[in-house]
């Protein structure tokens, strides 16, 4: 199939027009992919989102498996250093726990710092670990949805948001 000239170009702008963010975590195995995951599948139509981490690490089975039970598969993922992004541009940097907080932007992309719980450190036992990486999932959802709403929201000129204010009276 051939795809006219005016398609590919429109497929082009597109790509451009969509804002990138990264996150980072320590070792792209925990918080950063299940971020990049659910934001792709929570609005791939404005953001495009790619994950990496401050040093190389495994991707962690329970990450795998809590995304899993929400249809995402990450068990092709592979965790990427954030060396590996560095010729990309991003729009924002939003970092998921203390070590990736330090890391400098270089990009000068606006930076975002998000506290997350360790649900490796919540507990030795595999069923509260499980229950904490469930948790983990839904708060970073929970979080991004309220990302895309603030960051997505059209501009409304003044004069109609006085008269929006007006009539909410």
């Amino acid at each position: 199939m051939v795809v006219p000239s005016f398609a590919r170009k429109n497929q082009n702008l597109e790509a451009c027009l969509k804002r990138k963010v990264l996150f980072l975590c320590e070792t792209n195995g925990l918080h950063s992919p299940i971020a990049e995951a659910l934001l792709a599948r929570i609005d791939s139509e404005h953001f495009e989102a790619m994950s990496a981490g401050t040093s190389r690490g495994r991707l962690h089975p329970l990450a795998v498996e809590v995304m899993q039970e929400v249809g995402i598969d990450l068990t092709g993922k592979i965790p990427r250093r954030v060396q590996e992004l560095a010729d990309q541009k991003v729009d924002y940097v939003i970092t998921l726990d203390e070590s990736a907080r330090t890391y400098p932007n270089s990009q000068h992309a606006e930076t975002i710092h998000w506290k997350v719980d360790d649900p490796v450190a919540i507990s030795s036992e595999p069923e509260k670990q499980l229950r904490a990486f469930r948790m983990v999932r839904d708060q970073i959802a929970q979080r991004l949805r309220l990302f895309v709403i603030v960051n997505v929201r059209p501009h409304v000129p003044s004069a109609s948001a006085k008269s929006f204010a007006a009539s909410a009276r």
